[in-house]
């Protein structure tokens, strides 16, 4: 009955989060970045991505983000959570479609989370160029985000800062 509670809490969470769309005007004070490391890459080499949270003085319980990218040039080859929720967060939704290139996640800290939560990792997500990739310039973007504070109410007017890799062949 616990772990049912749990999951009832993170669908709920997650739909409310889903129901969010991405807001890119500042104002908030809360933001998220992506921020890919190498930012230059060769086919058949592998690079992360960090999304990287700072809430400003908000309490951060619950994240989820949708990402999409090109699928003809990269995959996604894992994602693990970051520090930003805590040790052991509730994982609520691991989507990833290679095919479409697209990656839904979404986690929740369990336990008390206090404001204002310290800027941290959200997830990293490892990425794999393609052998067939094309040289150029590709982009990394957020389809839609959301995040929920310490009361499990939608934060608002997150600044957003996407990312592009460059394949060198």
């Amino acid at each position: 009955m616990r772990m049912a509670g749990r999951w009832l809490i993170i669908t709920i969470v997650c739909l409310s989060l889903l129901a969010t769309s991405c807001q890119c005007a500042g104002g908030g004070g809360s933001s998220l970045a992506l921020v890919p490391s190498p930012k230059e890459i060769k086919p058949g080499e592998q690079f992360e991505v960090e999304v990287q949270i700072k809430p400003g003085k908000q309490g951060v319980s619950a994240v989820e983000i949708n990402l999409s990218f090109d699928p003809e040039v990269m995959q996604v080859i894992d994602i693990k959570p970051g520090t930003l929720l805590g040790n052991s967060p509730l994982l609520g939704i691991l989507n990833i479609d290679s095919e479409a290139g697209t990656v839904s996640y979404s986690l929740a800290r369990i336990g008390e989370t206090k404001a204002p939560t310290t800027a941290a990792n959200f997830a990293i997500i490892t990425f794999q160029i393609l052998n067939s990739a094309q040289g150029g310039d590709y982009g990394l973007t957020l389809a839609g985000i959301g995040l929920a504070n310490e009361n499990f109410e939608d934060i608002q007017d997150i600044r957003v800062k996407v990312a592009s890799v460059r394949v060198k062949t």
